[in-house]
């Protein structure tokens, strides 16, 4: 007796033992294509997509998400290194190199044959211990304090185009005269300035709220010199007529979303006509429905007005006379950011005018920005509700990249202001987390304090990596970080001792590093000497927020878990000879048709037509 095939003969099965092997060697493939990209000393990637189009970046996360992965545990990867980018805005490199690095022990643990449970339940137990540890040495920070938050924003643009090509950017506050298409410029000190100006004008620091989307991010070509943080909005697009004025000061502004224009019909309709004397009546009546609309606007009082819908020739003429500005289909984002910067309110009917509804500002004007006419809406005020940074580059490859890294340090900067405490960076904090995972699996028994310790030699993979991109050697490195982070862990114990036995329990003890357990010094990679030192030290500061590194850890340990549960892949054998004939019928085959017959018995001169896809 035959028996027939437990699977279709199109189901292939990789099998337990190789299944897990290729999941860990597909997830850390694929976080070795980001590595080196890590740090203020990271390289820069380049992607071509079919179009030849290509992206040059040094964003980990906008990179994975541009290359195309087929295997299941690489797609897992990209959405965890996806979600701590929008969940944080940061850190995406860093999630990347640390999942490759948990991949990468337990697939050396599995050749061990140490069990996939013990290796996550080691991993789940180092997060617990790194998180607390995480908690402990966290340092609050004030959100007011504007050296700290200056200090945070250079430490995330440090070593990224935007940072170093934008050092002479200004700020435009309406104030200028706009006639010449000119402003108040501020020397603010470059693009860093400019994004702490733009986070802290739309976020309300005392109820920690932090609104990055009020920040508008305009790109054109020029000059990365002419970078500027308008107070405002600028829309790209210009004054609709060549009569009306180029710029208006103390501007009251109407935002209306319906047309300006002879209505047309949305359905099919005739009119019937039976002589010329009707159809000129007809005429006639469009053109005083369209006056009386426009002599609505002009009776408001209104000297700009912006509309979502079209604003025909004939309504732009009786505007322009009457010495008005009008902008036509604006984006309804545009609107959006228009109504917090002005504080207008959009007008759905006309009939309903009025000027508590309409907007103020203190310069309209429009501008030749890159060859192309831009209409610059400033408040003239610094509690302005929605700013525009408007970036400029020689390259579209490069605006895009300045874009990425200026949402970026909002993003921090919304961060730290929701949760205001921080940590050092430069690799210090992942040593100082391993030191304390690694003392923590000491007290574990069995192969999970195997897992543990391996998940702390994880963490200290982010900080070798590091060294190896500014150029230190890790081997030497890895060694003397150790020593370092040990020898100060056991001399804040011994001082912590001392200082508790000198105050009697009384709760004595100065509020230091070694009074607190926190760790007296922070030894990390510092890129401009390329050496091991405490980076606390450092005439430029290394900060970056505590929500970054807790969402880092979260994520990263969630994915390796994700991708190390899976025990047993099944693959269905893909078939491209799909194809449907011209009575409906689908279907596909392995043979590209040599053995079907497509035409049904019809002759050569009568087939049907036969379409692939």
């Amino acid at each position: 007796m035959k028996y027939p095939d437990i699977f279709n003969p199109d189901l292939s099965r990789i099998g337990v033992q190789e299944s897990q092997m290729y999941n860990m060697v597909a997830g850390e493939l694929v976080t070795r294509t980001v590595k080196t990209a890590l740090g203020p000393r990271g390289m820069t990637k380049v992607y071509v997509d079919i179009l030849g189009e290509d992206t040059v970046t040094v964003h980990g996360g906008a990179f994975l998400r541009k290359i195309d992965v087929d295997h299941p545990a690489a797609k897992a990867v990209v959405d965890a290194v996806n979600t701590v980018d929008n969940h944080v805005g940061d850190g995406t490199t860093t999630a990347a190199v640390l999942i490759g690095a948990l991949l990468k022990n337990a697939r050396e643990m599995r050749a061990l044959r140490i069990p996939t449970a013990s290796i996550i339940a080691g991993y789940e137990a180092g997060l617990v211990a790194a998180l607390a540890e995480l908690e402990r040495i966290k340092f609050e920070g004030r959100a007011s304090d504007r050296r700290t938050v200056h200090d945070l924003a250079r430490c995330c643009i440090r070593g990224k185009a935007l940072g170093d090509l934008c050092e002479g950017s200004r700020v435009r506050d309406g104030r200028g005269d706009g006639g010449n298409g000119g402003g108040s410029d501020i020397d603010n000190g470059g693009i860093v300035d400019m994004l702490v100006r733009a986070a802290y004008c739309t976020s309300d620091v005392s109820s920690r709220r932090a609104l990055t989307d009020d920040v508008k991010i305009e790109e054109k070509p020029g000059n990365t010199a002419q970078t500027e943080l308008v107070m405002g909005t600028v829309i790209d697009k210009p004054v609709d007529s060549a009569a009306m004025p180029r710029a208006v000061r103390d501007a009251r502004i109407l935002l209306v979303s319906e047309p300006l224009e002879r209505s047309r019909t949305k359905t099919e309709s005739e009119i019937a006509v039976d002589s010329p004397g009707q159809m000129g009546e007809f005429l006639r009546q469009e053109s005083d429905d369209v006056c009386g609309v426009v002599s609505g606007v002009i009776g408001s009082g209104a000297n700009v007005v912006i509309s979502r819908k079209g604003i025909d020739d004939e309504a732009q003429e009786l505007l322009a006379r009457s010495g008005i500005i009008s902008v036509r289909r604006v984006k309804h984002n545009d609107i959006w950011w228009l109504e917090k910067a002005t504080g207008a309110v959009t007008c759905t009917d006309i009939r309903d005018m009025s000027s508590a509804k309409m907007g103020h500002a203190s310069l309209v004007c429009e501008r030749n920005v890159g060859g192309d006419r831009m209409l610059f809406v400033e408040s003239g005020r610094d509690n302005v509700k929605s700013v525009t940074l408007l970036l400029r580059a020689n390259s579209k490859r490069y605006l895009d990249e300045f874009h990425r890294t200026a949402l970026n340090v909002l993003h921090v900067l919304r961060d730290f202001i929701e949760c205001p405490y921080l940590v050092y960076g430069a690799g210090s904090c992942e040593a100082i987390l391993a030191r304390r995972v690694r003392d923590e699996s000491d007290a574990m028994t069995g192969k999970v304090q195997v897992a543990a310790a391996r998940f702390a030699d994880a963490l200290e993979s982010v900080t070798m990596t590091l060294a190896e991109n500014v150029g230190i050697e890790p081997l030497d490195a890895l060694p003397l970080l150790r020593s370092k982070v040990y020898d100060d862990h056991r001399g804040s114990r011994a001082a912590t001792t001392r200082i508790c036995d000198n105050a009697g329990g009384a709760g004595g003890g100065n509020n230091n590093g070694a009074a607190t357990g926190l760790p007296s010094g922070w030894y990390g990679v510092d890129h401009a000497s390329r050496s091991i030192c405490d980076v606390s030290c450092l005439p430029y500061s290394v900060i970056e927020p505590y929500a970054v590194k807790a969402q880092v850890l979260k994520s990263s340990v969630e994915a390796a878990c994700a991708v190390l549960n899976v025990d047993d892949v099944f693959v269905k054998d893909l078939i491209d000879n799909t194809h449907c004939h011209i009575d409906g019928t689908v279907h596909a085959h392995k043979d590209p048709g040599r053995n079907h017959n497509h035409w049904e018995q019809e002759g050569l001169e009568q087939r049907q037509m036969h379409h692939y896809y």
